[in-house]
């Protein structure tokens, strides 16, 4: 449960936070008129698109369509939730401490324990730390050199060492005042019976740690013959390996990133890391989740699945694919060599071989899959295989892509491509391909430069604030979305309200746009461009409306062509008057 803050407060941050102040602490600004302009954080761009309105506190990139007012600035930047990002900029901008509104006793109370459970997990990961360089813990630390780890990259992950005793944890925490319970419940001791002990002895520590840099839980490797082999702390009220991913605290400060590389194990996080390839993030043990997806996604616009070369592992990364694709987000995958996994290729090859990989796309890699189901010695083998692999066509949206995978199958299987073209278009019957296929933010927002302009203009004319409040009304607007945004206008709510709260990043996106592009006219010259978009827009309805007269005129008998020829004639003359037409 987000906390709730008086609206009295988050006014108060809006109004101490500067968004270009803000802005300046990750790109350079240069102002050119009322704005500031720099290189998009978002996209890689070499002519300044970005740019950075002070009098509204918003920003809008004209290239990647990013958009938002000072706070979204804030999530975005330090990938934070709304509430986590007002706190920010209070401390940011000198604001006192919120009240907390509607104190709930329970919530309060869950609250508490939460941040107990986080220092108590925070102080056993800087124990387990401090242990691996003990004489005692010598195996551990032997262990992770001879994975090739240096010294700098254990300190970096903050790996560690559990000693080879029952309780050593638990005195050493019991001491800090922690209690059983919590330490219990932080799943780092447990409690059977009339024993209590260290849930982890004799293991190297791998602390996980979540996007805000708290540790929250722990994987931890057996030295020895120990069982199990990997061991997760248990799921907690600050730890479930759903939500998570191990490595995503290294990527905060990350800027530009092209993709993302997904791969299955801690190891294989941290020797990519020390080879300098530090956009890797591992799931804990566990097959990708929806919510790990969603996690991670807003870091690159690609993600990259680099699994282990043998079955389970390419298994996985199958699976990887639809979950990624049902969150709609742009996939490929890395092969390795049967065995192999991104540590093992990384440490024998060093970053140049790794990044010598080229990844296959979604479906490169699922008819590649496939065609390992099939002997395509065998001509009932090479049929069964064309058939399924048009099947999978479906998956794809672009005309262009199709063919070329067409072609692939053709020379696979010797059938004919025209023939093939048929098997797919039967696959394809029903299917809604564009709702299928990963789509492109920037594509999304693309969608909205194609407005009606004299609507765009003239909403952009009411966010000025420079109209009479009569002159425009909602009716005046055709476009949904042009429409909503002038309807909040109208109704008194700011440019900033209105971005905070849009539907979704594509109607942002609009505002963005809309808001940027503010005329800087007096109260006169708005009035005036005001006139003539009210104008364009009247003769432009008109028109169309006589249009569609016309075309019902030849499904009409006589009388009632009569009385649509009168109406045409009305409209004429009401079109006709527009050309010497004034508001006011």
């Amino acid at each position: 449960m987000a906390p709730r803050f008086p609206s009295s407060w988050v006014d108060q941050v809006y109004a101490a936070a500067s968004i270009v102040e803000l802005a300046q602490g990750y790109l350079p600004l240069q102002q050119r008129g009322r704005r500031h302009w720099g290189l998009c954080p978002f996209h890689n761009e070499k002519t300044a698109s970005f740019s950075v309105n002070p009098e509204l506190n918003l920003y809008y990139c004209f290239g990647c369509k990013a958009s938002g007012n000072v706070v979204q600035f804030a999530m975005e930047m330090e990938k934070l939730s709304y509430p986590e990002a007002l706190l920010y900029l209070a401390q940011r901008f000198n604001v006192p401490p919120p009240p907390v509104l509607e104190e709930d006793p329970l919530e309060e109370q869950r609250r508490s324990q939460r941040e107990r459970l986080l220092e108590a997990t925070r102080e056993a990961a800087l124990f387990y730390h401090e242990q691996l360089w003990l004489p005692e813990n010598s195996d551990a630390l032997d262990y992770l050199h001879g994975r090739g780890l240096d010294d700098a990259t254990i300190r970096r992950f903050g790996l560690g060492a559990s000693p080879d005793d029952w309780d050593r944890l638990l005195s050493h925490l019991s001491g800090k005042g922690y209690s059983l319970e919590e330490l219990q419940l932080a799943s780092l001791i447990t409690l059977r019976e009339s024993s209590r002990y260290d849930t982890f002895r004799h293991r190297v520590m791998f602390p996980i740690i979540n996007r805000y840099g708290q540790p929250i839980g722990f994987g931890a490797r057996a030295l020895g013959d120990a069982q199990p082999k990997y061991l997760n702390s248990a799921e907690s009220a600050i730890f479930n390996k759903r939500y998570h991913v191990y490595g995503i605290n290294l990527l905060r400060r990350q800027r530009n990133l092209e993709q993302l590389i997904l791969v299955e194990g801690y190891l294989d996080v941290i020797s990519l890391s020390q080879a300098g390839i530090r956009n890797a993030v591992a799931t804990l043990g566990t097959a990708l989740t929806r919510e790990q997806v969603r996690l991670i996604k807003n870091y690159a616009p690609e993600i990259w699945i680099a699994y282990d070369g043998d079955e389970a592992g390419q298994t996985a990364a199958l699976r990887a694919l639809d979950v990624l694709r049902a969150e709609m987000v742009p996939a490929r995958v890395l092969r390795f060599p049967e065995g192999q996994d991104p540590d093992d290729l990384v440490r024998q090859a060093g970053a140049e071989g790794f990044r010598a990989l080229r990844p296959l796309p979604d479906i490169a890699f699922r008819l590649h899959r496939l065609e390992g189901e099939h002997d395509l010695n065998q001509d009932e083998e090479k049929r069964r295989f064309a058939v399924a692999a048009c099947q999978l066509l479906h998956l794809v949206s672009e005309p262009v892509e199709v063919d070329h995978y067409l072609g692939r199958i053709s020379l696979k299987t010797g059938i004919a491509k025209d023939v093939l073209a048929q098997q797919a278009r039967k696959g394809r019957q029903g299917q809604d391909l564009t709702a299928q296929a990963p789509s492109s933010a920037k594509a999304r927002a693309e969608d909205f430069t194609q407005r009606n302009q004299s609507e765009f203009t003239l909403a952009a004319l009411l966010a000025s604030g420079k109209l009479p409040k009569d002159l425009v009304t909602v009716e005046d607007f055709e476009d949904s979305h042009i429409r909503s945004i002038a309807q909040a206008l109208l109704l008194g709510r700011s440019p900033v309200s209105i971005m905070e709260d849009a539907a979704d990043a594509s109607l942002r996106a609009l505002a963005g746009e809309l808001f940027n592009r503010l005329p800087d006219l007096d109260e006169e010259g708005s009035l005036a461009a005001a006139e003539d978009c009210l104008r364009q827009i009247r003769v432009s309805r008109l028109g169309r409306r006589i249009e569609e007269l016309r075309a019902e005129l030849k499904a009409q008998n006589a009388e009632e062509q009569v009385i649509t020829l009168q109406l045409i004639a009305q409209l004429r003359e009401e079109l006709n008057k527009q050309s010497s037409f004034q508001v006011h």
